[in-house]
């Protein structure tokens, strides 16, 4: 009774909360390690002739083990490293027990033989189910499974002693009703450990065994039934993974096992089906489902609530097998099929399935009349449904779908409250990924696992900006990203999460959104002004990556056009950074053309805004020099931005009259560059230089401005071009001399000419191009009346 009443006691579930602080869980604490002392004892009592004390103990072990499986680390991990460590004498009586048989006493009657008959075989079962109990894989990931792995080790030896009677016991009992399910767990547990155990169990004896399970031909209740078929594919599957082959009778156990996968509608079971089916496939056996069949078999199973009767090999997750399943079938299907498939309830169930799994909340409050906290923590995902490997199954099918059917795709990531667009959000939430990395931290941990989930998920969101969609349709996904703050944890995951190398896809993803809404731009420098982020993004500057180079001048050049609101932030970034050389300099003078445009580009929109930076261009030094050599550039696309960034230069008079002069050869030459905007800004920059004219009029005279501006507004074939020329005349025209030279090469005739064949052209159109106005102001200031 006093052991009944110890069962009931480590069965509570008050141990389960996490932390393991309070004095309720330091007493379970310490009842379970003075039981684990005491139960020696009590299974050696020799007045429990009847055994009655001795099954009892074990049961009550039994529970212990079970309670602790889903009891906080801080309990449990102690526990069972006890249990190895200290009590390992308990371990070898509890295998002792489990691989021999009570002597029989003698009995006065065929009935009482019968009846000891039946007690020895409950206490053999109780002995078998107690040591399964301690080396049974816990569920989920966060647990005792490493304390518990090296007890299973310990047993998977004793399996594998030669001479040791555990395992030709086991193996004799699994078609035992009382017996087959720790001896399937047993096994189970045992089989992850020990490759040598996995050669001795796949025998065709063996296989027989579980065959007759998957066929239901062992006589037990429907329940047990489908517990053993489920048991067996577990099984089955960590064999064929342990030992990379197909096993024998490989064509049996694919047949039986298409047969449950179709007919056999519980969830448990179409999940370990589903996974033995892939496993199997991988390894060269043809699987043969039928399509529609299949879809149902996978809709119910993620529909159906998930229960666990085994986890699955390896720390896969309940669902993974469905999804690499569903994979396998629609990459042999037909583009017909797959637009099918995205209009199904199956695609948006799976969706709403991995958003369960991912806990994806919003905020709101648990129950009703709950006042939400401000630090309440996002649960943690289940990954003993889909484990951090399966959340990259799930995103190769997502992305393998959209692949195929992108624009019913986008359809869908349009709904901005959708389920597809927060769920891949919640993906790239920060508290998400700590719990992603955390799984990794072991030994067995795939360090690049997280960044695979990013670069997956960026992979999806570039969806929108590779394809040609609909306007409203492309508004509609930048108002779920924008408002879903997607562009800020972009930049939060390259600086907190991502090797460096792996920043590229995000951080060009990133320039994308800024360029298409500048909206986002808030968002993003909120999270660029943290001390991490400035480190992160001055690593990229004075790095070598010329795609990540380009990304971020491009982004900082947007934020500089946009306003100038962070102005004061990219000073502080790019200008006043300790380390040598300065970035800019340094990039204006980069070996890659692109980050040489870039550079260029960025700072002449940093100039556009005036305020203080002239004046930090002019204290640094050697950058404005760096500049003017690249109006001289072999590429195309350098002289453009340079043209631009010298132009908006000129704009500022007095700083920079004197380092200018030394240009105006450059500038003028670039009025006959093959590029129509390079000869624009060209012009334009000599008409901000004409408004130092006095200074610089002899030295644009000296130079031919005049003459080739003069040539370009009359003859160029861009309008945008002469539009620039006509300007920068009226500009430099102000000054005597250069008003001169313009009479003396009778612009005027010329002008009037041009506006002659403008209005001409434009006769039937209304209104008139704004050059025409320009020119005639220019015919204007030209008369003789107003230059007097």
């Amino acid at each position: 009774d006093l052991i009944t009443v110890m069962s009931a006691y480590f069965v509570s579930d008050f141990n389960r909360e996490q932390g393991g602080k309070k004095e309720s869980f330091q007493a379970f604490h310490s009842s379970a390690h003075q039981f684990l002392g005491l139960l020696p004892t009590l299974l050696a009592q020799p007045a429990d002739q009847e055994f009655r004390l001795e099954e009892q103990s074990l049961k009550c072990f039994t529970c212990l083990c079970e309670s602790m499986d889903v009891a906080c680390p801080s309990i449990s991990v102690p526990f069972y490293n006890s249990l190895f460590e200290d009590h390992w004498l308990l371990l070898d009586a509890l295998c002792h027990g489990a691989s021999c048989e009570k002597p029989a006493l003698k009995a006065v009657s065929p009935k009482e033989a019968k009846s000891q008959q039946e007690r020895n075989e409950c206490l053999a079962a109780a002995f078998s189910t107690a040591v399964a109990a301690t080396c049974g894989i816990p569920g989920g990931r966060d647990t005792c499974h490493k304390a518990k792995k090296q007890i299973s080790q310990q047993i998977a030896e004793k399996l594998t002693e030669e001479g040791n009677q555990l395992l030709p016991r086991l193996l004799a009992r699994l078609d035992h009703p009382a017996f087959y399910f720790s001896g399937l767990k047993l096994l189970y547990a045992c089989c992850h450990v020990s490759q040598n155990l996995c050669s001795l169990v796949a025998t065709q004896e063996v296989l027989s065994s579980l065959i007759n399970n998957l066929q239901g031909k062992v006589p037990l209740a429907k329940e047990a039934q489908v517990q053993a078929a489920e048991a067996s594919l577990r099984l089955l599957s960590v064999l064929l993974l342990q030992l990379q082959s197909l096993p024998p009778q490989s064509d049996i156990v694919l047949k039986e096992t298409t047969e449950l996968f179709n007919y056999v509608a519980t969830p448990s079971v179409l999940s370990s089906a589903g996974l033995l089916l892939t496993h199997l496939s991988q390894y060269g056996a043809t699987v043969k489902l039928r399509r529609d069949e299949a879809f149902a078999a996978i809709a119910t199973a993620l529909t159906e609530p998930a229960e666990l009767c085994l986890p699955p090999p390896m720390e896969a997750g309940f669902y993974d097998g469905l999804i690499l399943l569903l994979l396998q079938l629609l990459s042999q299907e037909d583009a017909a099929v797959v637009r099918e498939f995205t209009g199904s309830d199956l695609w948006s169930i799976m969706w709403h399935r991995f958003a369960m799994v991912l806990c994806l909340t919003k905020g709101v409050p648990v129950m009703e009349d709950e006042t939400p906290r401000v630090d309440q923590c996002v649960p943690e995902p289940e990954w003993n449904l889909i484990s951090p490997q399966g959340t990259l199954f799930f995103l190769s099918l997502a992305l393998h779908i959209f692949q195929r059917e992108p624009h019913q795709c986008l359809l869908q990531l349009a709904q901005p409250s959708g389920v597809i667009m927060a769920t891949l959000n919640r993906l790239l939430s920060l508290d998400y990924l700590e719990n992603l990395a955390r799984t990794q931290m072991r030994e067995d941990g795939d360090p690049d696992l997280v960044a695979a989930v990013v670069l997956q998920v960026c992979h999806l969101f570039c969806f929108p900006f590779a394809l040609d969609i609909h306007p409203e349709t492309l508004e509609l996904i930048m108002t779920g990203l924008r408002d879903s703050e997607t562009p800020a944890q972009l930049l939060q995951v390259c600086v907190y999460y991502l090797p460096f190398l792996d920043a590229e896809l995000p951080l060009s993803l990133l320039c994308h959104l800024v360029l298409t809404d500048e909206r986002v731009i808030e968002q993003v420098m909120r999270v660029a002004a943290s001390e991490h982020a400035v480190a992160f993004l001055s690593a990229i500057l004075l790095s070598d990556q010329v795609a990540l180079l380009v990304d971020l001048l491009s982004l900082l050049t947007h934020v500089a056009r946009a306003g100038a609101t962070h102005l004061p932030f990219l000073q502080r970034f790019l200008c006043h950074s300790d380390t040598a050389p300065q970035p800019l300099s340094h990039l204006l003078c980069h070996r890659d053309r692109l980050v040489r445009a870039r550079a260029c580009s960025l700072v002449g929109n940093l100039l556009r805004h005036g305020q203080d930076f002239p004046q930090v261009l002019q204290d640094q030094v050697g950058l404005l020099e760096c500049l003017l050599k690249r109006l001289l550039d072999e590429d195309e696309h350098v002289r453009r931005s340079a043209s631009f960034a010298v132009g908006n230069a000129a704009y500022h008079s007095g700083p920079f009259t004197q380092p200018l002069s030394k240009a105006v050869p450059w500038i003028v030459r670039l009025l006959g560059d093959p590029v129509a905007k390079t000869r624009c800004n060209a012009a334009s920059a000599l008409g901000n230089l004409g408004q130092q004219s006095a200074k610089l009029g002899n030295l644009l005279i000296q130079c031919r401005a005049p003459d080739l501006l003069l040539d370009v507004a009359c003859h160029d074939p861009h309008p945008a071009v002469q539009e620039a020329a006509l300007i920068a005349l009226r500009s430099i025209g102000q000054h005597s001399r250069i008003h001169q030279v313009l009479v003396s090469l009778r612009a005027t005739e010329k002008l009037e000419a041009l506006s002659q064949n403008e209005s001409q052209a434009t006769a039937f159109n209304s209104p008139p191009p704004s050059s025409t106005r320009h020119c005639k102001k220019l015919i204007h200031l030209l008369q003789p009346t107003y230059s007097a």
